[in-house]
């Protein structure tokens, strides 16, 4: 009896410690795409303003021009 309420006791501070990692790495991730988002949506808005062309953009964004330019249309 108390071998089952130690393991059960067990079994739910792992389910919840597994909770909490996940929450922590799903707000961490969060965090990543938002600036990478963040980043992107400058890149777009300063090439409408003709401050940087699409060459240098998207170079810096890691992707190809037409690649780049398709999501200037969107």
């Amino acid at each position: 009896m108390a071998q089952d309420y130690a393991l059960e006791t067990a079994r739910a501070e792992g389910i919840e410690q597994g909770l909490e990692r996940g929450i922590e790495q799903g707000l961490e991730r969060g965090k990543v795409e938002g600036r990478e988002e963040g980043k992107l949506f400058a890149f777009l808005d300063m090439v409408r303003q003709h401050v940087l062309t699409s060459e240098f953009a998207s170079d810096q964004l890691g992707m190809t021009v037409a690649e780049f330019e398709a999501l200037l249309k969107d």
